[in-house]
């Protein structure tokens, strides 16, 4: 029997059998009362998924004295839209959350999905990530562009080494790191079934505007989910093609280029998203896959990093994968992603959650 994989799913346009990648998709918490608080919000401007958000800065245009007035806006960039894998997105929009609102900023200079964005000195950068071509929407890229305002033209950056997506993106030490996901198998780069799992870890010097090596992830995966408390790196969750879904926490210190293993997720989820608020970190959805089908988490999670311990909060209203999470003023914002595995069920919700 043909092993089928979540590309595989989404290429075809959905199978009835799909590879064993998690255990049981939920645990039960009865008698617990919820953690936090769910608030609808104004939907994105069309439904994507596969997506990474991130916060950025913009100038209001308005001035108090000599300093620019400012505040802070959430933007996604790129992605997949209903339609099938190879709608693949170059719009890039942003969330005001003061007047819950979203607006376009200067679109990408070409179309992308599974492209990181990550604020780091003042810059918005978007890395890697899958753009379409004749053979499908999923030829990997290393492009690397940045933006110094959300409606300025994207300025072309040095890329990646090589080709890489579906990793972690983080801004860590005033340095870009890139985490495991996805790379090329060898010189073919036209398909999804082209790329392996990898554990190549990449820093981005911007001074220098060049990429260096550093230590790679401890087990190659995709679609971790990442986050930044106390100066190090949390690598949270994700998969490999083979072996399915982990619930394995891969924490590194960039002052001595090394990992280590903290606790586990309490159960394993991939195509997460992961914010911090208060000094701990906040894991949502993602998806699994079993013989005969598949579906996404409505699970939320907490980690205290300074416990190491994990514990439930109050689940998403809206179940998915795919998602973007980002933290703006004491408040976390979780969008898109899809309400189905694979490529079905493209959202637009926003929604906010507070503690």
């Amino acid at each position: 029997m043909t092993r089928m994989n979540r590309r595989t799913i989404v290429a075809g346009g959905g199978a009835a059998m799909i590879a064993a990648a998690c255990n049981a998709p939920a645990l039960a918490h009865e008698g617990d009362a919820p953690i936090g608080a769910w608030t609808p919000l104004t939907d994105m401007p069309f439904p994507v998924q596969e997506i990474y958000p991130a916060p950025f800065w913009k100038a209001s245009g308005a001035a108090i004295g000599l300093k620019p007035q400012t505040y802070n806006i959430l933007v996604n960039a790129g992605g997949l839209t209903p339609g099938g894998a190879n709608n693949v997105t170059d719009a890039v929009t942003y969330y005001d959350p003061s007047d819950d609102r979203w607006r376009y900023g200067s679109a990408l200079p070409e179309a992308r999905h599974h492209i990181a964005l990550v604020n780091n000195n003042g810059y918005l950068y978007g890395v890697g990530g899958f753009a379409r071509n004749a053979g499908g929407g999923w030829q990997m890229r290393n492009n690397c562009w940045r933006i110094g305002a959300i409606d300025a033209p994207w300025d072309w950056m040095a890329p990646l080494p090589h080709p890489q997506a579906e990793a972690v993106c983080a801004s860590l030490g005033g340095y870009i790191h890139f985490v495991g996901g996805r790379a090329p198998a060898g010189s073919r780069n036209q398909s999804w079934s082209d790329h392996i799992d990898t554990d190549e870890h990449w820093a981005y010097d911007a001074a220098a505007n060049r990429w260096r090596t550093l230590s790679p992830l401890p087990s190659p995966r995709n679609s971790a989910a990442g986050a930044v408390v106390g100066g190090v790196l949390y690598v949270i969750g994700g998969r490999t093609v083979n072996d399915g879904n982990t619930s394995a926490v891969d924490v590194y210190d960039p002052m001595s280029d090394r990992w280590e293993r903290a606790s586990p997720m309490p159960q394993a989820q991939a195509g997460l998203a992961a914010a911090v608020l208060g000094g701990k970190i906040y894991v949502f959805g993602g998806e699994y896959f079993a013989p005969g089908g598949g579906g996404v988490f409505a699970e939320a999670w907490e980690y205290d990093p300074r416990k190491d311990k994990w514990r439930a909060v109050a689940a998403m209203p809206h179940p998915r994968h795919g998602l973007g999470a980002v933290t703006l003023n004491n408040t976390i914002y979780v969008l898109g992603g899809a309400l189905k595995a694979s490529g079905e069920g493209t959202s637009a919700v926003l929604d906010k959650f507070e503690i």
